[in-house]
């Protein structure tokens, strides 16, 4: 990866995103959609209204000019639109459940999808929270190198995020199915092979009836991560796997007891994944990794369910002793 590719790629996003947002006065994102669109069609300046005006457009194919995005490799464009994913959190103050994702936490995710699924066939990942997208840009970007193939398909209710991730994915060359929708509706999807999410955390904003999920509460409003696992795991295949990011206050609360009923009704808890204290400011603000498989011919629960805590990324030694100590678990489990 050529670090000056990743800057000048980034140089191009968040130059041209400036001047557009200037000139038709919108949020960071919307501009950096129209940049990114803009960037998709050659350099041609979608022009509405009269807006970009003529001068910003000739500044506008300037910036252009300086990119050649079929020169970029895979990584080198990730890179950059992680850090310009970051820079549109800050410019528009994105609520923390539409934070993207940082990429040390999908790596994680990239080598556990690794070390605990077959892939003797090629895999169908879904995650129903897509947001800005960048966990699975992460798994595209760490798993493309491998031999097997991938399809994803992500789900979310608001407009803006959807159409930022449909533009980035695009500028990664990932082939993404992503359906505009409240993820806990009926979805038209087909099964996953892969379930996962960096899960919103809070409360459903609609009152459910009737017994429409099994973890939602008896009366208020229900946790959406809780809804969310459960809608997860009802799309997802038999002997399938799901991981799920959410905090690790979560599992030591009493409302936890009815997830984890569910779960078992119809699948196994197999693991708990801490991820390194040290990526966190505080003990509440931790978060962890949960991973469930589905019942099915293959699987079975585990005799020991895995717990670990991942070392950080810098530390090379520990991580690759962390990940042989998941596969030797593996194997002695006898986890399929």
């Amino acid at each position: 990866m050529d670090i000056n590719n990743v800057e000048r790629f980034f140089s191009v996003l968040n130059d041209s995103t400036e001047l557009i947002r200037k000139e038709l006065d919108s949020t960071y994102i919307e501009a950096l959609i129209e940049t990114g669109e803009n960037i998709l069609d050659d350099g041609d300046i979608h022009v509405e209204n009269g807006l970009p005006g003529e001068e910003a457009q000739k500044q506008l194919i300037d910036i252009y000019s300086r990119l050649t995005l079929t020169a970029l490799t895979p990584e080198e464009r990730k890179q950059a639109i992680q850090l310009i994913l970051i820079k549109a959190a800050k410019e528009d103050l994105l609520q923390p459940n539409h934070q993207p994702t940082p990429d040390a936490i999908g790596i994680i995710f990239s080598y556990l999808i690794e070390l605990l699924y077959d892939f003797d066939q090629p895999a169908h990942i879904a995650d129903l929270s897509v947001g800005t997208g960048n966990l699975m840009y992460t798994l595209f970007s760490n798993l493309e190198s491998s031999k097997n193939k991938f399809r994803f398909t992500g789900v979310d209710n608001d407009d803006l995020l959807i159409s930022l991730t449909s533009t980035l994915a695009a500028l990664l060359g990932m082939p993404i199915e992503l359906m505009h929708q409240d993820a806990l509706q009926p979805l038209l999807m087909d099964p996953a092979d892969i379930m996962l999410s960096d899960l919103p955390v809070g409360y459903y904003p609609i009152e459910l009836e009737g017994n429409t999920f099994s973890t939602s509460f008896e009366e208020g409003y229900s946790y959406s991560h809780f809804l969310l696992v459960e809608q997860g795991l009802n799309y997802l295949k038999e002997d399938g796997l799901a991981f799920y990011l959410m905090p690790t206050s979560t599992f030591e609360s009493e409302e936890v007891k009815g997830l984890l009923s569910f779960i078992q009704s119809i699948g196994y808890v197999q693991g708990f994944i801490h991820l390194p204290n040290e990526w966190f400011k505080n003990k509440q603000s931790r978060k962890s990794i949960l991973i469930v498989q589905k019942k099915g011919e293959k699987s079975r629960q585990a005799k020991e369910v895995l717990i670990a805590t991942s070392p950080s990324l810098s530390n090379k030694e520990a991580f690759k002793t962390f990940l042989m100590d998941i596969k030797k678990w593996k194997k002695e489990q006898g986890i399929k």
